[in-house]
């Protein structure tokens, strides 16, 4: 049945049912003794207040479905067959006396704990209208109060609470869309917090997006200003989608969105003046609509960065629309936020680098070797494991300074950071000490180890000229070797001066050799 015209009010509430129901009750309760007969379902009967007193003096009521106990002996009461057009989910209570026609019916469905639960019906005061429906429904051949015409003002009155009902139905069914939207952004900002790094910001943002307005495609472009092509940093069809770079004059709709700083929308590719260049390739990829909106514009550091979103069918609402601007404004927000957090981030990690980092030659520097040392020491003491230490320097290193100039000698440095980094095993430490002293920390390193490693740094670095020393003179290291006894409880320092001893000795000795503690 149509509930939607006059003379039927819509009601799409439960508890508006159960409101109304209560009313109709008591103007029933009104008409005593004016012949009142009442049809009701068990339902309503068990949860509307007023109606076991109408029972009461209701010269005879009809019901479907499970009645109250206290009607089992009552005589005014007749029970109707469910079924054939009247079932559980359904509720009715009409009330028909000498002086009004009431009604109101309609369909309940409760739902349960995974599922919402909902209802459509309608009530009227039309008796023409009331009695049509009592004799619609089965097995109602209720002795019903002859009809009558209903008067003007009565019409008249259901018309405009019809109107009225509708219009507060709309705006009811708006705040709930807009409910709707909020928790949608709430979620998507939600879900961007958790974020750090700027590209899966913008793929949860337009993952999101994309489930919520149902947009076939939806992606973030980025544009240099100037550039003919442009790249996709996120879309919502491939997480791992990044920098994807794209031809503009493929995209017209973006770079009018450049031109205007607006908001594009494009209802219909096949008839719209911008996309007709494009046709065939947007037909191809089964595109009728466009949304473009920008997140950022003419940002020297990011670019400008825009919204796109596609539709194979219909267009994009004017809430849709609002929708995307406001998720997008929340994205700008995120990426400022996102981008200030990767620049700390790269700067404290630069700074970490440099706070470890010899500045001539790339390893790490003095105060890193003593760090890394003790923490070496320490761990071999602790489980009885080996541990070596070399030091060395270069040979004559003042004589080549004073002749060939400081550069040269830097030069030397820097060759012999490399050439000793390549030659030792992964696990081992390499680090300048000072000056143009290294040193070699070698963990799980005995003596007889630690001395063929030794030897084989020495021979590296003698065995090829260095460029910038002229007439090839050579250049060579002396290298002590110190290996850490745990009898005698030696510490970091009684380490670094027993390979301090080693190497005065090779020194000491004829230099370009290896020499171990003793």
């Amino acid at each position: 049945m149509d509930f939607g015209h006059d003379p039927f009010v819509p009601i799409d509430d439960y508890a508006a049912f159960r409101m109304i129901a209560g009313e109709i009750a008591r103007t029933g309760l009104a008409q005593r003794g004016k012949n009142v007969t009442v049809v009701v379902d068990g339902h309503t009967a068990a949860r509307v207040d007023a109606i076991e007193e109408l029972r009461l003096s209701a010269a005879k009521v009809w019901h479907y479905g499970q009645a109250p106990a206290a009607w089992a002996r009552a005589e005014n009461v007749v029970e109707l067959p469910t079924g054939h057009g009247f079932g559980d989910d359904d509720r009715l209570l009409a009330v028909i006396a000498d002086q009004v026609a009431l009604l109101t019916l309609g369909t309940h469905h409760e739902g349960t704990e995974s599922e919402i639960g909902w209802f459509q019906g309608a009530w009227t005061a039309h008796r023409d209208a009331v009695t049509r429906v009592l004799a619609a429904l089965p097995g109602c051949e209720a002795e019903l109060v002859p009809a009558r015409s209903a008067d003007a003002a009565t019409s008249i009155a259901l018309r405009l609470m019809a109107i009225q009902t509708s219009l507060l139905a709309s705006r009811h069914r708006d705040i709930a869309m807009d409910k709707d939207d909020l928790f949608a952004v709430l979620n998507i900002l939600k879900a961007m917090s958790a974020k750090r790094s700027a590209h899966d910001i913008l793929y949860v943002f337009v993952e999101h997006i994309a489930r919520v307005v149902t947009a076939d495609r939806c992606s973030i472009v980025r544009i240099w200003g100037g550039e003919p092509f442009g790249q996709v940093l996120a879309s919502h069809e491939d997480a791992n989608l990044i920098n994807h770079t794209i031809d503009l004059a493929k995209y017209p709709e973006l770079g009018h969105v450049l031109q205007t700083a607006e908001k594009t929308i494009i209802n219909d590719v096949r008839t719209h003046p911008l996309t007709k260049p494009c046709l065939e390739d947007l037909e191809r990829a089964n595109i009728r609509s466009l949304l473009v909106i920008p997140i950022v514009l003419y940002d020297r550091n990011v670019g400008s960065l825009i919204l796109r979103a596609a539709r194979s069918q219909g267009t994009f609402t004017l809430r849709e629309t609002s929708f995307f601007e406001i998720v997008a404004e929340a994205a700008s927000n995120a990426l400022e936020r996102a981008e200030l957090f990767e620049r700390v981030q790269k700067a404290n990690e630069r700074l970490e680098v440099l706070a470890v980092t010899d500045g001539l030659t790339g390893i790490f520097n003095h105060r890193c070797f003593r760090n890394r040392l003790a923490e070496e020491v320490d761990r071999a003491l602790r489980y009885r494991i080996p541990l070596a230490c070399m030091i060395f320097d270069v040979d004559n290193f003042k004589q080549i300074n004073d002749a060939h100039g400081h550069l040269v000698g830097d030069g030397i440095l820097c060759e012999i950071a490399k050439r000793t980094s390549r030659t030792v095993r992964r696990s081992d430490i390499v680090a300048r000490y000072g000056g143009e002293e290294f040193v070699v920390i070698m963990p799980q390193t005995g003596a007889d180890g630690a001395a063929a490693q030794a030897e084989r740094v020495r021979a590296e670095i003698a065995s090829r000229p260095f460029e910038g020393v002229p007439g090839g003179i050579p250049v060579t290291v002396s290298v002590g070797v110190g290996v850490l006894d745990h009898d005698a409880a030696m510490d970091c320092e009684g380490l670094i001066v027993q390979a301090d001893r080693a190497l005065y000795e090779a020194k000491r000795t004829g230099k370009n050799r290896v020499a171990l503690a003793g």
